[in-house]
């Protein structure tokens, strides 16, 4: 029917009107024949672009964050009134310096007492290679002989007719 409809249409214009009707009927198949991609695939890329911005954003932010962290610490760290205003009480777990540490005079006179004690339990026989040997398997304190677990022992995997240290 359309055909029909055609050829009556085209017997009824000059050949002028014939090859303009040509031009345009070519020019609108040449539309039609150019490979577009489909809406689809349009679409799906668009979408493909959001995810890939949203993804670089996000890494983005990463990046920055951990760029940004040694610097937020050193500033938390040193300034005592950024962390009073910015960290919360109940997450700061700094330790306070002791009021009185000891000089370096209080510690040499306790080295002295206890190299002078130990120097007592010395010449006292305290340090006898029998001694010794129960003091390289066992804690200071700890009766062997009521022990049942060996939770006293300083090597809890060691027979005691095996050697402690290694030669």
């Amino acid at each position: 029917m359309r055909a029909t409809l055609i050829r009556r249409l085209a017997a009824k214009m000059t050949e002028t009107e014939r090859s303009e009707a040509l031009r345009e009927a070519n020019a609108k198949m040449r539309e039609y024949a150019m490979n577009r991609p489909p809406i689809e695939k349009v679409k799906r890329k668009r979408k493909a672009n959001s995810e890939h911005t949203l993804q670089m954003a996000l890494a983005a932010s990463f990046v920055t964050v951990f760029l940004a962290t040694p610097l937020l610490g050193r500033k938390i760290a040193q300034d005592e009134e950024f962390k009073k205003k910015y960290v919360p009480a109940f997450y700061d777990f700094t330790l306070e310096k002791p009021a009185n540490p000891w000089t370096r005079k209080e510690l040499h006179e306790q080295l002295v007492a206890l190299q002078a004690e130990l120097h007592e339990k010395a010449i006292a026989g305290e340090f006898t290679p029998e001694k010794l040997e129960e003091m390289r398997r066992h804690f200071a304190g700890v009766d062997v002989n009521n022990d049942p677990h060996g939770w006293g022992k300083l090597h809890p995997g060691v027979d005691d007719d095996e050697d402690v240290e290694d030669d």
